[in-house]
């Protein structure tokens, strides 16, 4: 895999067209979804970052032998980039995104409520389930449909995302799997409160299968979805690592 250059400009990227912020030089590249095969390597354009993504640039020849500045998202040719998207159950449909890349160690968290703590409580967690944090910059964003952060019943999904990231099991083994439950700092997963809503909204946004804690089941009463009971981070992955070997 190709190395990555320092990133030297913040671009922008508006109509499928980077640009460079404030575009002093009017450079524009057109986003591609990956690497086209054609790039003049002996041409040497700069890279950007836009928001948290790092895109490469370059140039190709069109068939009238007119050159065009293309970019494209750089994890592909990143060793060591991981990603994994989850689906947390709850009041309404959330989606995960977890990243873990080759930068200085960092880790970041959006649409939480109180991102410190639940940033603190999500580490511990997993160091005591057993693993170790990952190296280099972890990032995490969630998506809901009413904007509302999620709350602490949603931490076994961000533990899981990021262990998916990390590298623990494919992150195809979570295609339409929800998670549900609160994280002790020892890694032990705790009861929530309305674990059949939660099921119910898991089903309703497509999902098939459900994890939800394990002193929860005596409780669980909804038709319609495979639910798996589990006591701690290290059997939910377990379980995930089950998809995994099941598919194959």
């Amino acid at each position: 895999m190709a190395s990555i250059a320092r990133p030297t400009r913040i671009g922008v990227i508006s109509n499928g067209v980077l640009t460079e912020d404030g575009n002093p030089f009017n450079l524009k590249y057109a986003v591609l979804t990956d690497r086209p095969g054609d790039v003049l390597e002996e041409v040497t354009t700069p890279n950007y970052v836009v928001g948290d993504a790092l895109y490469r640039t370059g140039l190709v020849v069109d068939a009238d032998q007119r050159g065009l500045g293309v970019a494209w998202p750089a994890v592909q040719d990143m060793p060591g980039q991981g990603r994994a998207q989850v689906r947390a159950a709850g009041a309404s449909a959330a989606v995960i995104h977890a990243t873990v890349s080759p930068r200085p160690n960092w880790f970041t968290i959006s649409g939480v409520s109180y991102e410190r703590e639940t940033m603190d409580r999500v580490r511990v967690a997993i160091l005591n389930g057993g693993y170790s944090w990952p190296e280099g910059r972890v990032t995490v964003s969630v998506e809901t449909v009413v904007g509302r952060p999620l709350d602490a019943t949603h931490d076994l999904a961000l533990a899981c995302a990021i262990l998916g990231a990390a590298g623990h099991y494919s992150p195809t083994a979570m295609n339409e799997v929800a998670f549900v439950g609160e994280l002790g700092l020892d890694g032990r997963v705790r009861p929530v409160a309305d674990v059949n809503d939660a099921a119910r909204a898991a089903i309703a946004s497509g999902c098939t299968t459900v994890l939800v804690p394990d002193a929860n089941m005596s409780d669980f009463d909804v038709a319609g979805i495979s639910v798996y009971s589990v006591d701690s981070v290290d059997q939910a992955v377990k379980v995930l690592q089950g998809f995994d070997s099941a598919r194959s």
